[in-house]
């Protein structure tokens, strides 16, 4: 069953890009609140591949406001789960971990 999250806004150019980035967010998302618990790493992980991804066909991706809105998201969906850790949008996602 696929898990539906609310969509949002995320500064894209095109259609295609905010599709691809509310896809990419619904897909970590569903794996944070799934049965089997994440690490950071490999929420960032999933974060840095799922990016790079996007970037192959919509760069903007890597500026601010997309990829804080991604950040954004991702740690709404860890926190819900009860994960300790979010992600800061100012900082490379990878490095971007931090406890609470």
């Amino acid at each position: 069953m696929e898990t539906k999250f609310k969509v949002v806004y995320y500064e894209m150019f095109s259609p295609a890009g905010e599709n691809a980035c509310q896809k990419l967010v619904n897909d970590i998302s569903g794996k944070i609140l799934g049965d089997k618990r994440v690490t950071g790493a490999e929420v960032g992980e999933m974060l840095e591949e799922g990016v790079a991804k996007i970037a192959k066909t919509h760069r903007e991706v890597y500026d601010t406001e997309p990829r804080g809105e991604i950040a954004h998201q991702i740690s709404k969906a860890l926190k819900q789960a009860g994960y300790g850790f979010h992600f800061n949008s100012y900082q490379h996602l990878s490095e971007g971990i931090y406890m609470h």
